[in-house]
């Protein structure tokens, strides 16, 4: 169904004005001195059901959009921040792991560079051995080697010599020149190999601290898996029992369902028989209210046929007096006694036209009824469209919420698909994790986190009870005003059958009443026609009387005499007329008597009218108390609609937390680039200082002495660092297991917790579109039976 209005606001607005346009119309039928039609009631009482409608289609509307952030909001942000702080640990891992990696490198390389110098070493002291056997002919050059200390004498001496022989003086300038380049060589040597030394004994310290570090940590590690193990098995305790509650909590809920559903079907094979009576008794008072107006017809044609022809007779019988009076006029000597006989007949007329017009008031009351029963029938199509109109349109929103329901459960299947995903997603992401520290830190938040959550998962289970018990009491609250609503309908069927059977005596008591009027019709038309025929023969024979006279005034006294014999034939004709005359007045007062009855009869539909009225003013005091429990109802989705925005709050704490966690985790990360990058800068100098002490040649022997040590404790280093790693392998491995076993009840936990909300947010809002149903069927019913009753 489409709406016509872009605000709900407005909407409301149209409501109202025509809610209030019904009331007025309804009070001026009430009162009798304003006429109102009941075409533009009923167009308003469509429009307002329209109106209704519309707002119905908005609130469904309201409430899906509602649902589904709702349902977005509460399964969304958990499994993102589940995901989220998975990702997180991962990569906190990876990081320390990249670091850890780094550290062994930066070793690595260091005993491979020592190694190098090693091997550099071994060749310049090959080098020096070649230089010696090529200058075994200067022994001096060699005096010198090997007495350092005791420079300036061997050059004094060398003088000497080259002094005492010219040959040898080129030879010896030579080899002092060299002498000399390798002593500055050496020295150089020497004040690089001191450098390297100490650099050196730094690295051996930043190894020495770092294994302690690396102890310090494992040993913490340890303490923190023992007491993290101790918390686990504690929640795992916890979320056993809180389990095993919403075991109970669930099985509860689900025989509380098959109840409700029960109740509702029984509501609805009820509702379903009750709308068939309905639909047969209004059949069955169309068919009966056709009958009754073809009869009525006939009868008004029949009445109005015999009105005709007695108006016509008297209007003959009008002519022939006045015909007479003139004759009279002429004869007033003679025809005395006549004029009274015929002032008596007038009498008789007269009482004639005033019975013939109680029969054409009398006719005029039969056609207003016919009318009303005519009305009465329109209405009652008009409700049967009505009925059929609501009866589709609650079968158009049964498919609609069956729909819905296919919907939802699509919905589901995606989730525990998306659940499922995620599930692996995270194994996945949890065999990439490698290092401790960071993992052990994000098991404190974790089981923190699970207790946390177990409390929230309590205080939601003691709020869904709570809410399951307020639902149960407006259930039946709403169960017993659907069996008063259904008391009130079926007293209003027992009183429209008993109005029914009313109306149906009144029209036979009618019937037999137009049948006795147009008996005495028949007898009066025949009695006038009988008193016209020897009215016209007494004319004649006076006529003729009146020739004989003017003839033979002799045959005057015999026509006199046969003028008194028929005077007194009228005279006795006009008693009998005047008998039937008292009998017609006997016939009037029971006619009146019968006009009591019928007044006596409107009083009691009069008074059930009254009761009518007080019925439905219960009726209108029975929609409002609806309204105030669907008023009810919407407070409590509203409370509901706040807790779900506070748990959206926690959530949104949840994630500035873990932020701030990353935060930290960033500057740790900074400070391990700034401790590389002093590493590097080490291995920069021990570089410059690997390339100085490849061009030395002296202290060769102490190099040696002092590699042969650091390549022991380097190997001691790596035997450490494989134990280290071996052990935490073993723990990395104890932690993932705890790890996915705490994951995967909390996982469980997590999806029997949703089944559940999603439950008994699935039966609340099943109820609610049951109740909106129910006042959706019964609302229009109620104001068609309270229009029906101000028509009538």
């Amino acid at each position: 169904m489409t709406t016509t209005f872009e605000d709900r606001a407005a909407l409301e607005e149209e409501i109202e004005s025509c809610s209030a346009t019904v009331r007025v119309l309804q009070e001026k039928m009430r009162n009798k001195d304003e006429a109102v039609a009941m075409d533009d009631i009923s167009k308003e009482v469509k429009k307002l059901v329209g109106l209704r409608k519309e707002l119905q289609v908005w609130t469904q509307k309201e409430e899906q959009e509602e649902n589904n952030q709702e349902e977005e909001g509460e399964e969304t942000p958990e499994t993102v921040d589940v995901e989220e702080e998975l990702e997180e640990r991962a990569a906190d891992l990876e990081s320390r792991v990249a670091e850890t990696d780094d550290k062994l490198t930066t070793l690595e390389t260091e005993v491979t560079q020592i190694e190098r110098t090693k091997k550099a070493m071994k060749y310049l002291e090959e080098n020096d051995t070649k230089e010696t056997t090529v200058e075994t002919v200067e022994t001096e050059v060699v005096v010198t080697k090997s007495s350092k200390k005791n420079k300036k004498k061997n050059k004094k001496n060398k003088q000497e010599a080259d002094e005492e022989t010219k040959l040898e003086v080129s030879k010896e300038t030579v080899s002092t020149e060299k002498v000399v380049e390798l002593t500055t060589q050496l020295e150089a040597e020497r004040v690089k190999v001191q450098e390297a030394k100490q650099t050196v004994e730094k690295l051996q310290k930043s190894v020495e601290t770092l294994t302690e570090e690396k102890s310090e940590a494992v040993a913490k590690l340890t303490t923190e898996l023992d007491e993290a193990r101790n918390n686990v098995e504690l929640a795992n305790q916890k979320s056993q029992e809180a389990e095993s509650k919403l075991e109970k909590a669930v099985v509860r809920l689900t025989e509380e369902k098959s109840e409700l559903e029960s109740k509702l079907q029984a509501a609805v094979d009820a509702t379903k028989a009750a709308r068939d009576e309905l639909e047969a008794k209004i059949e069955a008072g169309e068919n009966a209210a056709k009958t009754s107006r073809e009869e009525l017809e006939t009868k008004l044609q029949t009445a109005d046929d015999a009105a005709k022809s007695t108006r016509e007779e008297l209007e003959k019988l009008q002519a022939e007096l006045s015909e007479i009076k003139d004759e009279k006029e002429t004869r007033e000597t003679h025809l005395g006694k006549l004029w009274k006989n015929i002032e008596d007949l007038q009498l008789s007329n007269k009482e004639l036209i005033e019975k013939n017009a109680s029969v054409e008031a009398d006719a005029k009351a039969i056609r207003a009824e016919a009318e009303k029963s005519i009305a009465e029938h329109s209405s009652y199509e008009d409700k049967t469209e009505a009925f059929t109109v609501e009866i589709e349109s609650a079968k158009a929103e049964l498919e609609t919420s069956k729909t819905e329901l296919e919907k939802l459960q699509a919905e589901v299947q995606k989730l525990t698909s998306d659940v499922s995903t995620s599930k692996s997603e995270v194994s996945s992401s949890e065999e990439r994790i490698q290092a401790l520290e960071k993992e052990l830190e994000a098991e404190k938040k974790n089981t923190e986190e699970v207790s946390a959550e177990l409390e929230s998962l309590r205080t939601s289970s003691q709020g869904s009870d709570a809410k399951a018990a307020s639902s149960d009491e407006r259930i039946k609250a709403l169960e017993k005003e659907l069996e008063s609503a259904k008391q009130s309908v079926q007293e209003l069927s027992s009183e429209r059958d008993a109005l029914r059977s009313a109306t149906e005596e009144t029209e036979r008591t009618h019937k037999e009443e137009v049948e006795k009027l147009a008996a005495q019709i028949s007898e009066l038309q025949s009695s006038t026609e009988g008193q016209s025929s020897e009215l016209a023969e007494e004319l004649k024979k006076a006529q003729e009387a009146a020739k004989a006279a003017i003839a033979d005034k002799e045959e005057i006294g015999l026509q006199l005499i046969e003028m008194k014999d028929n005077v007194i034939q009228l005279k006795l004709e006009s008693e009998k007329a005047l008998r039937q005359a008292s009998e017609n007045g006997s016939q009037l007062k029971k006619l009146l008597v019968d006009l009591e009855a019928r007044t006596a009869e409107a009083k009691q539909m009069k008074s059930m009218y009254d009761d009518l009225l007080s019925q439905r003013t219960n009726a209108e005091g029975q929609l409002q108390d609806l309204r105030g429990v669907a008023a009810t109802n919407e407070e409590l989705l509203k409370k509901a609609r706040v807790s779900l925005l506070e748990a959206n709050e926690e959530l949104k704490e949840a994630r500035a937390n873990s932020l701030k966690w990353k935060n930290s985790a960033q500057a740790a990360k900074t400070l391990m680039n700034a401790k590389i990058a002093d590493a590097e800068s080490a291995s920069k100098q021990l570089k410059k200082a690997r390339v100085d002490a490849a061009s030395a040649s002296a202290a060769r022997s102490q190099l040696t002495s002092s590699l042969e040590a650091k390549e022991k404790k380097v190997a001691k280093t790596k035997q450490d660092l494989a134990i280290v790693r071996a052990e935490l392998g073993k723990v990395q491995e104890a932690i993932e297991a705890e790890r996915s076993q705490s994951k995967q009840a909390h996982a469980a936990q997590v999806a029997k917790l949703r089944e559940i909300s999603e439950q008994t947010v699935a039966q609340l809002n099943n109820q609610v579109q049951s109740y909106r149903l129910i006042l959706v069927i019964l609302l229009p019913v109620l104001i068609a039976v309270a229009v029906y009753a101000i028509s009538q």
